[in-house]
């Protein structure tokens, strides 16, 4: 079994915060990947690179193992407001996790939550204590496989966020998640994957946030999916994966029409290389939302995602990742929205135990007009767009099993939506304790 498994929940949740990770739907982090099952765990790219003499050992329990992690950083923020000519300050971060995972011959059961405490000294309005907690299995039944999980993430959205408002403090929102999976294997080759997962979204706000309650945005979105995997030869797996959603928001805003939706999708891929120099996974189709109200209309979209990494030397890792979809907006008047980002990643282990990483990435946001029916009213926009550039680099020096020093840099410009642009430049040094 892997030393690091469990612990890709803990790695996942750390990046969050950082203006590099902005993403639209935040729980795409801690859900398998198109055509895959619920309840498994995965290795961690960045952390294959940690050689065995200087991977915690973990702790031991029986049959189960545990994972954890404390940290804290501490640096400067160009613009912890987040918004157009926003203040400076010095920022620190406390972090702590922890995580388990069966070590069973067949089936696996899992579990892990973090914590994250960021305090900016001159921007006191900007603190914010994000947690997360999760859980998941698999039952092994012979040739099939029943897989379940559940998410609960505690967060707050900053206005740097794609389809996020701009927003005088960051406005809090929790995400709780539950999906279940059934992998049947048809054929030697052929498995098919139906899928159901449940997602509920619950956002605060209020006075204090400068734009109001955003219990507007409450919404539960009901996903369905089969997935098909035909493995033509070891580590070659073709992908076709059929979705439906519905989207029912909870509260309807007087004077607006309803947001309520149904969506679908169709995509075919290959997963390809699980050995290798090369791994690639690609799925593209198109994908729909239709909206109940007739204001609102359609809207169209081809989806896609990619994940290529290659492997040119023993020592490094270069990685890209490219998402497009439709996405949920954050404005009353605005249905939805499509979204494009990518991302180009470098990490090179130096030494034994040092590794330096670069990555560059764009996202960009699509809004259309509010319907006709909005025209000559305060509700009424035109159509918008949102891009956001980044850079950043980042060093890791492992000093022994558990003690480990790192340092981060990134910068971000972006136009925030009906907003002048905006520039954000953070560095970051932190001490990590590993057991």
């Amino acid at each position: 079994m892997s030393a690091f498994p469990a612990m890709v929940v803990v790695i996942a949740m750390t990046g969050l915060l950082r203006p590099d990770a902005a993403r639209a739907q935040v729980i795409d982090t801690y859900l398998p990947p198109l055509g895959a099952a619920y309840g498994t765990t995965g290795a961690d790219q960045v952390r294959a690179h940690d050689l065995d003499e200087y991977a915690p050992y973990g702790i031991h329990l029986g049959t189960a193992r545990i994972d954890g992690e404390i940290s804290a950083s501490g640096g400067y923020d160009s613009n912890a407001d987040a918004v157009p000519n926003g203040h400076a300050s010095a920022v620190f971060i406390d972090a702590g996790s922890a995580s388990i995972v069966s070590d069973w011959a067949r089936n696996q059961l899992h579990a892990g939550m973090t914590v994250i405490d960021v305090h900016y000294p001159e921007r006191s309005i900007q603190d914010q204590t994000s947690w997360t907690a999760t859980a998941g299995g698999v039952y092994d039944l012979g040739r099939d496989k029943l897989g379940v999980s559940y998410n609960h993430l505690d967060l707050y959205q900053i206005s740097t966020d794609i389809g996020a408002l701009l927003s005088i403090r960051p406005v809090h929102y929790q995400v709780d998640s539950a999906g279940i999976s059934y992998s049947s294997a048809l054929h030697n080759r052929l498995t098919l994957i139906p899928e159901l997962l449940v997602t509920q979204y619950r956002f605060g706000g209020g006075s204090d946030t400068g734009i109001g309650s955003q219990a507007y945005r409450d919404r539960t979105l009901l996903t369905g999916s089969v997935a098909g995997r035909y493995e033509m030869a070891p580590g070659e797996t073709l992908l076709l994966v059929v979705q439906g959603t519905d989207i029912a928001y909870q509260q309807k805003l007087a004077g607006l029409p309803g947001r309520d939706s149904l969506g679908g999708a169709v995509m075919a891929g290959i997963d390809f290389g699980l050995s290798g120099p090369i791994r690639l996974r690609a799925l593209v189709g198109y994908q729909r939302r239709s909206y109940r109200s007739d204001v609102y209309g359609n809207i169209d979209s081809p989806i896609a995602q990619l994940e290529l990494s290659w492997l040119p030397t023993q020592l490094t890792t270069i990685s890209l990742a490219v998402q497009n979809g439709i996405e949920d907006s954050g404005f009353e008047n605005v249905g939805g929205f499509t979204y494009t980002s990518a991302r180009l990643s470098l990490q090179h282990a130096y030494l034994r135990n040092l590794t330096f990483g670069a990555y560059t990435q764009i996202q960009n946001a699509n809004y259309s007009s509010t319907p006709i029916e909005l025209q000559n009213t305060p509700l009424n926009q035109q159509q918008s767009n949102q891009t956001i550039y980044g850079v950043g680099l980042n060093m890791k020096w492992l000093l022994n099993r558990s003690l480990s020093i790192t340092a981060n840099y990134d910068f971000s410009t972006q136009n925030s939506v009906l907003t002048d642009s905006l520039t954000t430049n953070e560095f970051l040094v932190g001490l990590h304790f590993a057991f």
